[in-house]
């Protein structure tokens, strides 16, 4: 059995979607106790879409849809997955960034995926993640490959990017998606390092009350 670590790590630093998030940056607070003061990590800047995270369309659709922490756990441990493997050196660019179209994804699709599951589209984009340029760079969805997806009815649709849609010229795929009430997990890391089609995943939110979006910690366990 083998174990991938499919989430990135967080430093400080690191990356953020704009100016409008914080910066994260990891401290030291002293705590006396007993007599003694003891070290304690402090994690400011935290927030939801820091590291690799999960979003439930929730945060959009206000009825009829679970935020994270209604969502029993057994439904995020050891979940069918399948993992489409598109290289990012085969991918086509537009507006800078490299795309993926429906027939990328049907060339990768090397078996049946199964209504319920999880998928990862894998290009190993999660390489960058420590780069400068890791927003700007990343790769996205056209809206043919994004709907090609949602037709696969999966529970949880995740990537190896931070920015799925071409903001230069965005193509309102999403409103379709998150109406489907699907899960989206991203960016991964290590997604390149899955041999298997077909393989389990385990991907673990933080228990807030009332979030819609997370951070996770996420395992693929290739068997």
């Amino acid at each position: 059995m083998k174990i991938i670590d499919i989430s990135g790590s967080i430093y400080n630093g690191m990356w953020t979607y704009g100016p409008a998030y914080p910066e994260f940056k990891l401290t030291t607070i002293g705590f006396p106790y007993g007599g003694e003061v003891f070290p304690v990590d402090v994690f400011e800047g935290f927030h939801a879409q820091v590291g690799t995270y999960i979003e439930s369309p929730s945060i959009f659709i206000k009825e009829g849809i679970d935020k994270l922490n209604d969502i029993p756990p057994q439904n995020f441990f050891k979940v069918n997955t399948y993992v489409l493997q598109v290289p990012l050196e085969t991918l086509a660019i537009s507006d800078g960034r490299p795309f993926i179209t429906a027939e990328d994804i049907k060339k990768a699709e090397t078996g049946k995926i199964q209504k319920g599951s999880v998928i990862l589209i894998s290009t190993g984009y999660g390489r960058k993640w420590t780069e400068k340029d890791y927003i700007e760079k990343s790769w996205f969805f056209k809206k043919d490959a994004l709907y090609y997806l949602i037709e696969k009815r999966p529970y949880i649709l995740g990537g190896d990017s931070p920015v799925w849609e071409n903001d230069k010229k965005p193509e309102g795929a999403f409103e379709r998606f998150y109406k489907e009430g699907i899960l989206l997990l991203a960016p991964c890391i290590n997604l390149e390092k899955i041999n298997k089609f077909k393989v389990k995943s385990i991907i673990l939110p933080l228990k807030i009350s009332e979030a819609s979006v997370c951070p996770v910690r996420a395992v693929v366990i290739e068997e």
